[in-house]
C-alpha cells in the first residue's frame, strides 16, 4: 500500500518512463557534458 502511494508521488513529478534514480543520473550526465564541453573549449 504504501509502495503505491510512493509512486504515485513520483508519477507527479516525472514521467512513468523514467525513474528518480534515472532522472538524477540524466541531470548529472547533463551537467557533466557541459563541464566537459566548456572544458574542450577553453582548450
Amino acid at each position: 500500500m504504501l509502495k503505491g502511494k510512493e509512486t504515485k508521488k513520483k508519477s507527479d513529478k516525472t514521467p512513468p518512463s523514467k525513474s528518480a534514480k534515472e532522472k538524477r543520473q540524466d541531470k548529472q550526465d547533463k551537467k557533466r557534458n557541459k563541464e566537459n564541453e566548456s572544458r574542450n573549449a577553453a582548450t
